[in-house]
């Protein structure tokens, strides 16, 4: 850019016939602009500042500030004032300007690990914009934030502007030159001798090089994690009782050519601190000695700072001394505590507890909820008008939520309110969703060839108004057949979860079911259930009873069941233990239980007679901490069974024998293992034990509103002819990936890939690769 004034020469003359004074002034005759394309010529006479009449200097500071004034709009690359002529009346004078072309178009090169739509939205113009010197340092400047904040390396920013077919517009040409990717190759610690360079790298997460092994993970360096795994290296300090730890600097190599990313650190550790006294102060409700026992650490010990922090204020276990507080009553406790240095390698604790108000609950409220009756929830809620508030009760009360399944996880959500000194209302924001599955299929299975199939299943319903629902109970019907007679099923069912509102269930389910599988076996019978929620040991107790009626047609059985007409009445039980906090993706929690099922032809009541038992249990754990708890878990389950006739004689119906194989949906008391093809493992004519091992890693992509998640299996199982020969460790290994996703009204649809690593029977090949479809499961 250049600023440019000509003046007249003889400019002494041209003074002396204007009658202007002898130090140079001129009047302005006329002001006239030259060379806008798009600038209003009077805007840019009016930015100026100069007007017809005025006196000026010419060459002087009216000139200059013209100048300057025009050049700060942004909009000009070049401006001249010039003298045209000059006349009586004063100087007729000229501005001429060159205006910074428009955008017509925004064209990005090379850009691979940034998307080019990030690299538009940080450029942020559009077109009709001026492509000023400014702008373009500006286009470069948001390029290169924007590659610090992505961490991806940037080599160069080259801006090229080209002309465009339209007259004063042209193409910006953004090329982008990327570096490799910045990835740690090494981390180095110096001036650390009381905690060895391993026990410092273990806590860092992120920053840190990979193994060749370890395929799941990267090393590439991210500023923004490497950050937080230094408080992490601060807070294992903290917990080996060094107090005064800190980082005195640190460095950051990167390669630009390979990328390979070296990091240093340099450490002053300090002096490690012990407990020399632990005083409390302020506690009248609860006893010293057991707060004592909630924080944990005693005279002598190692000072584990974030261990005390946790114990005071929340742990994971709830087992801190807030919780202890917040669980009785206490909602506004404070909890202060004080390090006082008493020697070089010494502490003295001192913690403050200010107790105030104790508060009782007011009011529960319940919002949100459109079909389900508010008493449906109250009665699972642990949180009672009159009673002293309590968090752990809030937390039961969300878990218990979440066990119906009738709203979504997420939004489950507690709000606590003060409403005066001693009273607090609470209130429950809910979300409705849809809990009915409704299914009309037909498909093709293995081993049943095509099938069909018609159910519908309405978990929130009420007797009383069916077409709103909303009481909590369950009505169900199923109406299932497969091609050439190989299963033909009817069953109607209906269960109350709480009788007069007490947490007794009862219920029935009516049924006709045959069987044509290598035995003909048709069942007609009916079911009454029975169940009853337990206060002890704790509320996630109960027990459920089922008195079973039915009539047992054993036809055609290839030689392997008893044939002729039977009548079964047999009696089971369930003790169980379930604390999952959700039924679609759980992510703590466990399910055990117990079954018992006796037919009591033994006792000459009906003509079978056999003894079945079943231990099942599953458990749920989170992974990598608080960030990903709701999203990560591990799932473990076991399940075994045994199957006993109680005469010589004995009576079994064939569909109580054990089946394994596949994905469990042949509709023949089938139990899944995946990789292996439907039924195909244990005797042809099913066993009478039975053990099945899974583990799950899930990881959800989405929870709402339609669930989805990921899984990572492994299992092993085997069914065994009886008891003698059977041997835990002979069992059939598989592994594979799998998906599960809720889609109402289906219901959860699973699609598992697994690979079976034995024969499924002595004799067979390797099973390989098995493809299964899954479903409520």
């Amino acid at each position: 850019m250049r600023w440019s004034v000509v003046c007249i020469e003889a400019l002494l003359l041209a003074t002396a016939l204007l009658g202007q004074s002898s130090e140079g002034q001129v009047r302005i005759f006329s002001v006239r602009v030259e060379g806008t394309r798009f600038a209003d010529p009077q805007t840019v006479v009016l930015l100026s500042g100069l007007q017809p009449g005025e006196e000026i200097q010419l060459g002087g500071e009216k000139i200059r500030r013209a100048l300057q004034n025009l050049m700060q709009r942004g909009q000009f690359a070049h401006v001249e004032i010039l003298v045209e002529r000059l006349t009586p009346l004063g100087a007729a004078l000229l501005i001429r300007v060159e205006e910074f072309p428009r955008l017509s178009q925004l064209l990005i090169e090379g850009a691979r690990e940034v998307s080019e739509k990030r690299i538009r939205e940080a450029i942020a113009r559009s077109p009709g914009d001026i492509l000023s010197l400014e702008a373009l340092r500006q286009i470069r400047s948001a390029v290169e934030q924007l590659y610090r904040k992505e961490n991806v390396t940037l080599r160069t920013v080259e801006l090229l502007r080209e002309p465009s077919d339209t007259a004063g517009y042209a193409r910006l040409r953004v090329r982008i030159v990327e570096g490799p990717k910045p990835t740690v190759v090494a981390v180095h610690f110096v001036g650390n001798t009381a905690l060895s360079d391993d026990e410092l790298m273990d806590a860092f997460e992120s920053t840190r090089p990979k193994a060749w092994w370890q395929f799941w993970r990267s090393a590439r360096f991210d500023p923004t994690k490497y950050a937080e795994d230094k408080q992490r290296l601060l807070q294992l300090y903290r917990r080996n009782g060094f107090l005064d730890a800190e980082i005195v600097r640190d460095t950051v190599v990167t390669d630009t050519a390979t990328g390979a990313t070296t990091v240093t650190l340099w450490l002053s550790e300090g002096r490690r601190f012990f407990v020399r006294n632990i005083r409390l102060e302020g506690n009248t409700v609860f006893p010293t000695a057991q707060l004592l026992e909630r924080i944990g650490i005693r005279p002598g010990d190692l000072y584990d700072a974030e261990r005390v922090e946790k114990n005071l204020r929340g742990n994971e276990e709830q087992t801190d001394v807030a919780a202890l507080y917040l669980d009785n009553g206490y909602l506004s406790v404070e909890i202060l505590k004080e390090e006082q240095r008493v020697a070089p390698d010494s502490v003295d604790l001192v913690v403050r507890i200010y107790e105030r108000q104790r508060y009782r609950i007011r009011r529960v409220e319940i919002v949100g909820n459109t079909k389900t009756k508010d008493k449906v929830i109250r009665r699972e809620l642990f949180t009672l008008p009159g009673e002293y508030f309590s968090r752990a009760a809030i937390i039961r009360s969300i878990r218990a939520l979440g066990v119906l399944n009738y709203f979504n996880p997420e939004a489950l959500r507690p709000d606590i309110r003060l409403v005066r000194d001693g009273e607090v209302d609470l209130i429950y924001r809910v979300e409705e969703r849809s809990t009915d599955v409704l299914n009309a299929s037909i498909g093709i299975a293995q081993g049943l060839g095509v099938t069909g199939s018609v159910g519908i299943a309405f978990n929130n319903f009420s007797v009383t108004e069916p077409l709103r629902g909303g009481a909590g109970q369950v009505f169900t019907f199923n109406w299932e057949a497969a091609a050439v007679g190989y299963l033909q099923q009817l069953s109607l069912g209906f269960t109350e979860p709480w009788l007069f509102d007490e947490p007794t269930t009862v219920g029935f389910n009516a049924y006709d079911i045959r069987y044509r599988y290598g035995y003909d076996l048709r069942q007609t019978g009916f079911a009454l259930n029975l169940g009853r929620r337990f206060r002890f040991p704790d509320e996630y107790f109960r027990g459920d009873w089922q008195v079973v009626v039915q009539r047992n047609n054993q036809q055609s059985s290839e030689g392997l069941y008893r044939k002729g007409i039977t009548t079964e009445i047999s009696v089971q039980q369930t003790l169980s233990r379930m604390s999952f906090n959700s039924l679609i993706f759980p992510t703590s929690g466990s399910r055990v239980s117990l079954t018992t099922k006796w037919a009591l032809g033994a006792l000459g009541v009906g003509s079978t007679d056999y003894l079945k038992l079943r231990f099942a249990a599953e458990f749920v754990a989170p992974l990598w901490g608080p960030e990903l708890a709701e999203r990560l878990v591990l799932y473990l389950s076991t399940e075994l069974g045994y199957l006993k006739g109680l005469r010589s004689d004995s009576t079994i119906p064939a569909v109580e024998f054990y089946r394994m194989g596949g994905s469990g949906l042949g509709g023949f008391n089938v139990t899944p293992l995946r990789g292996y093809p439907d039924q195909s493992i244990g005797p042809l004519g099913g066993g009478t034990v039975l053990a099945r091992h899974t583990a799950e890693l899930r990881f959800a992509v989405s929870l709402n509103p339609m669930p989805i998640y990921f899984i990572a299996f492994a299992e092993a199982g085997n069914v065994w002819q009886d008891l003698r020969r059977a041997d835990p460790f002979e069992l059939k290994r598989s592994a594979g990936v799998g998906m599960r996703i809720l889609l109402l009204p289906l219901g959860l649809l699973g699609f598992d890939y697994g690979y079976g690593f034995d024969p499924a029977r002595p004799g067979q090949p390797r099973s390989g690769w098995n493809f299964h479809f899954q479903l409520g499961r």
